[in-house]
């Protein structure tokens, strides 16, 4: 394995900044391989000291003021390696955003008290830039939420990350909506509504920027908390994404899966959560007010980064682009994205056109 994929293989997951209750009940319910033993020892332990520290934390916050004067949030919605990541970084740079910090993400229960202790300890132990795609990576920095989410309960779709021989059943219950229990879902819509007020007065912003792949099935629950909530969908040639994500999975399973998986099955199970999701996101969209969407592709964000954010400011927020066009013209000064062709192999292209040729034709992409 390359060294760069190496680096995110510590001998424990991120669900050691779990709530004890989380881990334990993820782990007798999906079970792990005997070969992983330590890993999910030293996982455990860790969640334990932070969950008996993570008392301070809920005293802290209670004694916070709440945030006042709160714009509606943005959701960043498409599948993984849609260029996310890229929108969002663009969007935080506006100093009224408020996120999810990547120290967040691994620690949720640890906010606002001994984030002086974690955090040092977080930057001596992550990567300077994330495996596959390069993106400097910073625990400052944004992130997306759903591993703090499954950090705080374990309602989450990521628990296929620790657990992949359960990718699809995970799916179906804490993605696409099929198995989950009324009570689950009362309880994650009761945490996120927290959560969000959490990264608010963690990050002092009054507009929360949401970059979640997983939201993108999860239009109806968003609404019913935020129904003048703005949407951000992005698409990217699929055969692009399939052979991203991919690539990017198999780079960080190896340090946080507690489970082994076969390359035909990770493939496969991509491929049937791929369709999902954006069979879902079509079917749920016709909810979001006609306003509060805006649909972009990941090759016009590429090409005209500045324009699309201008378009983002104008058409969607309503909101003053002026406020965030210097610090944008710095920061893409510094960046260099370019669009790649690749060459894919016959089994390769087959198995996507399989499984997605709808997609791709519906999102106007030529089928290879």
């Amino acid at each position: 394995m390359p060294k760069e994929e190496k680096q995110f293989d510590f001998g424990i997951t991120t669900l050691m900044g779990a709530r004890f209750s989380v881990f334990i009940t993820l782990v007798k319910k999906y079970g792990y391989d005997k070969k992983y033993r330590k890993k999910v020892v030293y996982s455990g332990l860790i969640s334990l000291i932070v969950s008996a520290l993570a008392y301070f934390d809920k005293l802290v916050f209670a004694l916070k003021s709440k945030p006042k004067n709160v714009k509606d949030p943005v959701f960043i919605l498409g599948h993984w390696r849609s260029g996310t990541t890229l929108l969002h970084n663009l969007l935080c740079l506006d100093p009224e955003t408020a996120f999810t910090t990547t120290y967040q993400t691994v620690f949720p229960n640890n906010l606002f008290s001994f984030q002086w202790l974690f955090k040092p300890i977080m930057k001596l132990a992550m990567p300077s830039h994330r495996p596959v795609d390069n993106v400097k990576l910073d625990a400052n920095f944004p992130q997306e939420e759903e591993f703090a989410l499954n950090n705080e309960i374990p309602f989450s779709f990521y628990n296929w990350w620790y657990f992949p021989k359960s990718t699809r059943a995970i799916a179906d219950e804490y993605l696409l909506d099929k198995t989950a229990s009324a009570e689950a879902k009362k309880e994650w819509s009761v945490n996120f509504k927290r959560f969000v007020t959490r990264c608010i007065l963690n990050t002092k912003g009054s507009r929360f920027i949401s970059k979640n792949p997983p939201h993108t099935a999860r239009i109806p629950e968003l609404l019913k908390l935020y129904p003048n909530a703005k949407f951000i969908f992005i698409d990217r040639n699929p055969y692009e994404v399939v052979r991203s994500t991919n690539a990017f999975y198999r780079s960080i399973l190896e340090g946080i899966k507690v489970q082994d998986i076969s390359e035909a099955k990770l493939m496969s199970d991509i491929l049937y959560v791929y369709k999902a999701l954006i069979e879902k996101y079509d079917q749920d969209k016709k909810m979001i007010p006609e306003e509060n969407l805006l649909e972009i592709k990941y090759a016009d964000l590429v090409a005209n980064p500045k324009v699309t954010v201008e378009l983002i400011y104008t058409d969607l927020l309503k909101d003053d682009f002026s406020r965030i066009e210097k610090g944008l013209d710095a920061y893409l000064d510094k960046q260099s994205h370019t669009l790649k062709e690749y060459q894919y192999k016959p089994e390769f292209t087959e198995k996507v056109n399989k499984a997605l040729r709808e997609i791709i034709t519906d999102q106007n992409y030529t089928v290879l």
